[in-house]
């Protein structure tokens, strides 16, 4: 069998569906993969895909340059002939479907957030809506990764039938991500959050609690994992982080020793699918800090494994972050067991796995 894949970043598709190409590779399936060229494109190939690059603007919506994307994704789809096409994100949700029914090839969506289209109102998000509805006519399968977010869509009118479902997230590694049985990191205290730079995740938010906290003389450090988004409308620049009492870790392949490193992870992001951050965080033990909304409550329950906070309300975030700090050591690791429990028993990569591995079987059979 021929499987595809279609996601807006190589980096997306290798951090979170290496998973699924391993075991569709080890079935002896031929995995092709179709996204912008970046870093993490090589690794892909390295893996065992077939890479595609294609070129796409990830930021924003021309109805020109989409229109060429739709003839680029045509000829691909045409010349790799696949058996099944895997969508996720916005774009590929959209224009990846339309080209898959053009062609009769049965698709599978995952809705794996919302994107900054729908957190503010405006024509681009009224666009969105109208080519949703449009193209969510014609899956084989659509995944929502948390409930407000199907019931959204259903709210909108943006689904038809019944061929969709939940499923939790991307799933992580619980034999990779592991909490170890040792003391709590040395002082100095530290909260730690991994995001990309855009302020939707809720840098900003961040990085006044931060100053909140300096400001009260808290002995503490605040440090930040994830890429620079330059080009994003939205974006936050490195030059405006040293304006902050934070520390920027840059980018990394491997966020486990940061994890590790840290006491608490933190992450007031506005609205997630389902957050991988914090599925790494629970699932190595850790307590966590995130905001009331959806794709993050689903993985912190408040006062046992974390704490949730006010979405876009520094002020609170940064009374949450004190009371983290507070908080004895004893208290620290219960909920960091409690977060990994979490991780193992409603998270799991595997079960993850299973549910696209069946559904792929289902609609390439029908």
């Amino acid at each position: 069998m021929k499987v595809l894949f279609f996601i807006n970043t190589s980096w997306n598709i290798f951090n979170f569906r290496s998973g699924l190409i391993r075991e569709l590779l080890r079935n002896e399936h031929q995995v092709h993969t179709v996204a912008p060229e970046d870093p993490y494109s090589d690794y892909l190939t390295a893996m065992g895909c077939v890479y595609h690059p294609v070129k796409m603007n990830n930021t924003g919506s021309n109805p020109g340059q989409d229109l060429l994307l739709l003839k680029r994704l045509y000829r691909l789809y045409l010349n790799i002939k696949p058996d099944v096409v895997l969508h996720y994100t916005i774009k590929p949700n959209i224009y990846g479907t339309m080209v898959s029914r053009l062609l009769n090839v049965p698709s599978i969506c995952t809705v794996s957030g919302l994107g900054t289209v729908f957190l503010t109102a405006g024509k681009s998000n009224s666009m969105a809506e109208l080519l949703y509805r449009f193209a969510f006519r014609y899956p084989a399968r659509i995944f929502f990764q948390n409930q407000a977010d199907l019931t959204l869509f259903k709210d909108k009118g943006l689904l038809t039938g019944s061929n969709h479902q939940l499923v939790p997230g991307s799933g992580i590694d619980v034999n990779r991500f592991t909490a170890e049985d040792a003391p709590m990191p040395p002082r100095p205290f530290i909260f730690l959050m991994m995001a990309r730079l855009i302020e939707e995740k809720g840098v900003r938010e961040f990085l006044s609690a931060a100053k909140i906290l300096a400001d009260d003389g808290l002995p503490v450090l605040c440090q930040i994992l994830g890429a620079p988004e330059p080009r994003h409308k939205r974006g936050i620049s490195l030059d405006d982080l040293k304006n902050w009492p934070v520390e920027y870790l840059g980018e990394t392949n491997d966020v486990r020793p940061y994890i590790r490193n840290a006491h608490v992870v933190v992450l007031p992001s506005y609205r997630e699918g389902l957050s991988r951050s914090l599925l790494e965080a629970a699932a190595m033990g850790k307590p966590i800090v995130t905001t009331d909304v959806p794709g993050c409550r689903e993985v912190v329950k408040d006062q046992i494994n974390g704490l949730l906070c006010k979405p876009a309300d520094p002020e609170d975030l940064a009374q949450k972050m004190k009371l983290m700090h507070l908080t004895e050591d004893t208290g620290l690791r219960e909920m960091g067991a409690a977060g990994r429990r979490l991780a193992v028993e409603n998270f799991s990569e595997t079960r993850v796995i299973d549910i696209y591995m069946d559904t792929i079987r289902e609609v390439v059979k029908k």
